[in-house]
């Protein structure tokens, strides 16, 4: 099947861009002193996280426990969970997970949290796994004194959960377009997590796992002290905002297919408002930046640019999405493309895995 016979608006995957991308980032890591664990966040699909694990992945990044269950049912793994697990409801999906044989590690930012782990520990007769979450300067979850990350880790031996290690998030560092300010901000946040891992270390409970990163600093990451791996998602894809940071670097992989709807003076309208599209990292836009979505509603998005006043009703587009990780996560399927034909459909089975 032709691109052209798609109903509109779809998610088109370009299988040549997945793979050059997947293969670049592994060659990298190849020279790095730290592996990759691919944030599952972005692709939501079985297919994609095979194939980083085939190409050297040491595990996947997830950010929900629906996440994980997707990924324990194809058989994927093992999981990091880079956030808490709260509530007995979710404490019992985890033990419900360990009970299937899944090696997942989730992280800790509190004595609340340990507690809840070794009450679900008892009543399952599961023995959890966790890292620290340490704030790294994002402000978001996440020990600040090393002293309490010292605590908390012996609270989670003593609890008799298998304590791994820690992890930060550069997240408030990864999308800074100017490189040396992006470098700054990333090597002050990595710092901070290396306080942690020194604490630790001097008080005898030497952290197996150093987690960190994104694609936006991986590089940085990848080689810097202490740091075991690191948790780049967007990569495999790269979105249009990534493309503003790292143009170049990876390709667009990800498109969105759309009909043109109507054609007026300044603008035309095509058939991808906000129930297919998102856009809060800044207007989509086509690759070559001659189309830019000005505007959503609801189910319409209104193009401007250069190449309006080439267009007609009955036209295709295709969009870059700006965040690629909210859009794909609109939708239920990829269609996977080389050269224009459509040569497989992937479920994005993770889509709205939110709880």
């Amino acid at each position: 099947m032709h691109i052209d016979e798609l109903d509109t608006p779809c998610l088109l995957l370009d299988l040549d861009r997945v793979e050059s991308n997947i293969a670049r980032m592994a060659e990298f890591m190849k020279g790095a002193s730290a592996s990759l664990r691919p944030h599952f966040k972005t692709p939501k699909c079985p297919e994609v996280a095979r194939r980083q694990l085939e190409a050297g992945a040491i595990g996947i990044t997830v950010a929900k426990l629906g996440e994980a269950e997707v990924l324990a049912d194809a058989g994927l793994g093992p999981i990091l969970m880079a956030n808490q697990v709260v509530g007995p409801v979710k404490i019992d999906r985890l033990m419900a997970l360990l009970a299937r044989g899944v090696d997942i590690t989730i992280a800790v930012e509190s004595e609340f949290n340990v507690q809840e782990l070794a009450a679900g520990a008892a009543r399952s007769g599961q023995r959890p796994a966790a890292i620290i979450e340490v704030d790294s300067g994002m402000h978001r979850c996440g020990t600040t004194d090393p002293a309490d990350t010292v605590r908390l880790a012996q609270a989670l031996i003593d609890a008799g959960i298998d304590y791994r290690g820690i992890m930060g998030y550069e997240g408030h560092a990864v999308l800074i377009e100017n490189a040396e300010e992006r470098n700054e901000k990333a090597v002050a946040a990595l710092t901070i997590v290396g306080e942690h891992v020194e604490a630790l270390a001097e008080a005898g409970l030497p952290p197996q796992i150093v987690s960190v990163g994104g694609t936006g600093t991986h590089e940085l990451a990848a080689n810097f002290a202490h740091v075991t791996e690191v948790q780049a998602g967007t990569y495999v894809f790269m979105d249009g905002r990534y493309q503003d940071v790292l143009p170049g670097k990876f390709a667009s992989a990800l498109s969105m297919l759309t009909t043109v709807v109507g054609v007026k003076d300044r603008y035309a309208v095509c058939d991808a408002g906000m129930k297919s599209l998102t856009n809060e990292f800044g207007p989509p836009r086509s690759e070559d930046g001659t189309l830019k979505v000005a505007r959503l509603s609801e189910e319409h998005a209104f193009l401007t640019g250069d190449r309006v006043a080439n267009l007609k009703t009955g036209d295709r587009v295709t969009i870059i999405p700006s965040h690629g990780d909210t859009t794909l996560n609109l939708h239920s399927t990829y269609h996977v493309v080389r050269d224009g034909e459509v040569v497989d459909e992937w479920p994005i089975l993770a889509a709205r895995r939110f709880k």
